[in-house]
């Protein structure tokens, strides 16, 4: 079943007055996070001005009018894909402008990208978290939620230019990803060594929220060919505890 049909259907339109007080309730649930990953700029600026204030408590202000202009200088050749992956260029080009702009203020290279990924960490979190609770929808059971979010996330969100080499798995869900345009953007960019930052890691924080491990013993943006994906499912406990609505 498709998102757009899960939407329409009986048992969707039953249990969606819950979500509501879902939201009110779990406390650990950001609901406005959620809904500002799907603004890149705003959300950027606002966990980033954040970080800035910390690292550069006197300058943070010219610090970010420097992002600003980098980011100026790169938003006119800005890769144009579906809907879904134009909002993970977004980031990836703040997230760009952001790592030239420290290190033109002082940072190091290696501060400058775990900068990077601290703020792209911050501004995701709140996604593969909402989307997990929003599965007990569809079902209690970890496996089944973790398969029907995943293959949801690579059709309609991780979808073309990015392709998708599914495999079959005992323990889990398993896929090659053979094309990447984050990797690709940050290679056109010349800071290859920026998508773990910008990127790749925040597979593991994904992995963390639904409640499973991710093992990638390669990547795309190391230089190898794909990189390979295997989410894996706990040995036991597979049933949820329902949240409390």
């Amino acid at each position: 079943m498709t998102l757009i049909e899960l939407m329409r259907s009986d048992e969707f339109d039953y249990r969606l007055s819950s979500i509501g007080e879902l939201f009110h309730r779990r406390r650990n649930m950001s609901i406005i996070g959620f809904l500002l990953w799907y603004a890149p700029d705003t959300n950027f600026r606002r966990v980033a001005r954040r970080q800035l204030r910390a690292h550069f408590p006197d300058r943070s202000e010219p610090v970010w009018r420097s992002t600003r202009t980098w980011q100026s200088r790169l938003a006119p050749n800005r890769p144009r894909h579906s809907a879904s992956v134009n909002f993970l260029m977004r980031y990836m080009e703040w997230s760009c402008a952001l790592y030239r702009a420290v290190q033109e203020h002082g940072m190091s290279q290696a501060e400058a990208g775990a900068l990077v990924e601290t703020i792209m960490l911050d501004a995701y979190q709140p996604v593969p978290a909402a989307f997990f609770k929003l599965s007990r929808l569809r079902s209690a059971n970890r496996s089944t939620r973790v398969k029907w979010l995943l293959g949801m996330m690579t059709r309609d969100f991780f979808s073309s230019p990015f392709v998708h080499r599914h495999l079959p798995s005992e323990t889990g869900v398993s896929f090659d990803v053979t094309l990447c345009p984050l990797a690709d953007y940050f290679k056109d960019q010349g800071v290859p060594e920026l998508t773990p930052h910008a990127a790749c890691n925040l597979d593991y924080l994904a992995a963390r929220e639904l409640g499973v491990e991710l093992v990638r013993t390669q990547t795309i943006a190391d230089g190898a060919a794909h990189c390979d994906f295997r989410w894996k499912f706990p040995a036991s406990g597979e049933e949820v505890t329902a949240p409390e609505f």
